[in-house]
């Protein structure tokens, strides 16, 4: 029994023509994984980014309510009667517009204690830099033997 030459190029040449169908669903799933490791690279970086500013501007707030402190312990270390209770009773624009923007400012006050070991004066400055907030509280103690220098400060951040 012979067969046809006929029936065997059938199904070859069909054969052929479903030689690339599997080609295009595995190039389709390699664009979606490409295109999601890339979101997800740049989503990354964008969050990354937005952190490490955040960062600085916490960074940059801790140092404004550091010089607010500093200002402050002058301000004791010249007068030692000097007081300034109420909240944020005064104010240092560090950068141009600082406190009107709250973009770098430093708010200060300073209780009324005595300045001794049971009631020392109270120095509480809050440093802003842009969204960041930062306070810092420095304890000060006056020594009566040296005529009422500074002689111990305790700073903490709040």
């Amino acid at each position: 029994m012979t067969l046809h030459p006929f029936l065997f190029a059938i199904p070859l040449r069909v054969l052929r023509s479903r030689r690339g169908a599997a080609t295009l669903p595995a190039i389709i799933a390699l664009t979606i994984l490409i295109l999601a490791v890339g979101v997800s690279i740049t989503a990354i970086s964008f969050t990354e980014g937005l952190i490490s500013v955040g960062q600085g501007n916490a960074a940059q707030a801790l140092v404004y309510a550091e010089a607010g402190a500093h200002d402050a312990l002058i301000k004791l270390a010249r007068n030692k009667q000097y007081v300034c209770v109420t909240e944020d009773c005064y104010t240092i624009d560090l950068v141009a517009d600082g406190c009107a923007t709250d973009d770098g400012c430093a708010r200060v006050s300073v209780s009324a204690g005595v300045g001794t070991l049971g009631d020392p004066r109270i120095i509480v400055s809050e440093g802003k830099a842009r969204s960041s907030v930062r306070r810092v509280q420095v304890s000060v103690v006056f020594d009566a033997a040296l005529d009422g220098e500074i002689a111990t400060t305790t700073w903490r951040e709040l």
